[in-house]
């Protein structure tokens, strides 16, 4: 399961191409990680983070709100797997 993630969010990320050089250098910098294997939900929650400090200061382009719109649409597949972990 991981593996598809980490496949999913790397093909939607290296198709980005951001208006901003900021924006762009976060996108690299996180297709980075997820190739030397880190940890995607790891490496997700930190994209997001960056990117709402981004929106907070309102230097975020209106590409980079729509990624972060996605990028926090609900998955309720790995949602649930990663309550069950919790579960047990």
């Amino acid at each position: 399961m991981m593996l598809k993630n980490n496949t999913s969010l790397l093909a939607l990320l290296e198709n980005q191409q951001m208006p901003t050089s900021v924006e762009q250098s976060l996108i690299d910098t996180t297709v980075k990680e997820l190739k030397h294997q880190k940890n995607v939900y790891q490496v997700k929650r930190d994209l997001i983070k960056k990117l709402n400090t981004l929106a907070l200061k309102e230097k975020l382009s209106k590409k980079g709100i729509q990624l972060l719109i996605q990028l926090n649409k609900p998955n309720f597949n790995e949602d649930v797997a990663k309550s069950v972990t919790t579960w047990f």
